[in-house]
């Protein structure tokens, strides 16, 4: 099914707010074994950015769904076991579940292409900046992706989003890097709170494309 015919009618399909996790939702950590800025790889290490809950129950009230996208490939590339990133994960639900914001789904790709642990290695439908998540979870959820958003803090994310449709956002993260000539957000911000803000004034506005 094409993504056009996902989106055909209005009337019946809701809108959807996908969001990257690393960098969007919780912060990065620096890991002094690698020398490097990474996702969290064990759940006492998730902490999440200032302001995140309070942006997330304002999108949530409105109507619309929330759908988490996210790579995790450190089980792929053998720093991690894959229990350990299922552990964060489950911390991060907890956290959502206590300040009583519901998620429609949580989306991850495990694998890497450059990974070293069998069944993680190699291509992955799945994988941002393929948007195969979000067309998956538009048909399954009954999402309209022309009248959603994705915000995310990597080109990959912004790339994402507009290969599915959706109108993007590029949090700002100084450990995330970008890549010259990538494609351009819609909207940069600085962090989820702002993001939250311009889209609720879009469709405050009566945008609809």
């Amino acid at each position: 099914m094409g993504i056009g015919a996902l989106t055909a009618d209005a009337d019946v399909l809701r809108p959807a707010v996908f969001l990257d996790r690393d960098g969007v939702v919780n912060e990065d950590v620096f890991y002094p074994e690698t020398g490097e800025w990474e996702a969290p790889l064990r759940p006492e290490d998730l902490v999440l950015r200032p302001g995140v809950l309070p942006a997330l129950a304002r999108l949530s009230a409105r109507g619309s769904a929330l759908i988490l996208v996210s790579n995790q490939a450190a089980h792929a590339k053998g720093k991690v076991a894959l229990a350990e990133l299922i552990a964060v994960d489950e911390r991060l639900r907890a956290f959502l579940a206590e300040a009583g914001i519901g998620f429609t789904d949580f989306c991850y790709s495990y694998s890497h292409p450059d990974g070293i642990v069998p069944g993680f290695s190699g291509a992955s439908v799945e994988r941002k900046p393929s948007p195969y998540f979000l067309v998956v979870a538009a048909a399954r959820h009954r999402l309209d992706l022309a009248r959603s958003w994705m915000i995310g803090d990597r080109d990959t994310d912004i790339s994402c989003g507009r290969a599915a449709g959706t109108r993007t956002i590029l949090v700002a993260n100084p450990h995330a890097g970008a890549k010259a000539g990538a494609v351009a957000p819609d909207f940069r911000c600085a962090d989820l709170a702002e993001a939250a803000a311009v889209i609720e004034r879009e469709w405050a506005s009566g945008w609809c494309p």
